[in-house]
């Protein structure tokens, strides 16, 4: 039998201490629905700009494949600026000027391209095609540094080989034969079974001569 003491002072009930969804949500549902909402812009806002992106560049590519002369690759280099396209314009635009014989506007084409697009695939293609340019010009210092500059920056880009010979021929119109014969020879050990090995073995005959 229970004293008196025991029915009169009965023990509390723990309390509940669970997660109450119900009281979450009347609690925080105004910084709720705000965070939802915002979602929601941003995430329509990721689309359309996706959506636009998309379109760009869908034309940047049409625009540069229907380009035939400066001028419309200049626009293409204007209009997309920031898109590949853009980048590959300057680039056919460059070749284009130099082939008019304009190479100073050829030059300051590349240089536009090389600073607007540091991370561009055809990079070492820019730096070689300056070279190729002083070479042209007569300008043999100014070539065979550009050349190195490949050769240095870009060992192993496609420009390299072709920058190798270019560097040969220079050595070899300034009376280097030694020198000329050693970018040969290296181009011989590092390109076997490619045309660079077979123009270079040319080259060395042609040095080797009499």
């Amino acid at each position: 039998m229970s004293s008196p003491a025991e029915t009169s002072n009965p023990q509390p009930k723990p309390a509940q201490t669970g997660f109450d969804p119900l009281e979450f949500w009347l609690l925080h549902q105004k910084k709720i629905l705000a965070l939802a909402a915002l979602f929601v812009v941003a995430l329509i806002g990721y689309t359309l700009f996706t959506i636009n992106e998309s379109r760009t560049k869908a034309a940047a590519e049409a625009a540069y494949a229907a380009a035939k002369t400066p001028d419309d690759f200049r626009k293409v280099a204007q209009d997309y600026s920031g898109q590949p396209p853009a980048g590959n314009a300057q680039l056919q635009l460059a070749a284009l000027l130099r082939d008019e014989g304009k190479l100073d506007e050829a030059n300051a084409t590349l240089r536009k391209f090389i600073s607007q697009n540091p991370e561009h695939p055809m990079l070492s293609g820019a730096w070689l095609a300056l070279a190729e340019n002083a070479e042209a010009a007569g300008k043999q210092d100014d070539a065979l540094t550009g050349y190195q500059k490949v050769l240095t920056t870009f060992p192993g880009s496609y420009a390299a080989p072709l920058a190798m010979l270019g560097q040969g021929r220079v050595q070899k119109a300034k009376g280097q034969n030694d020198l000329a014969k050693r970018t040969y020879e290296q181009i011989q050990a590092q390109y076997q079974g490619s045309p660079f090995q077979m123009e270079a073995m040319q080259e060395l005959r042609s040095l080797n001569k009499p």
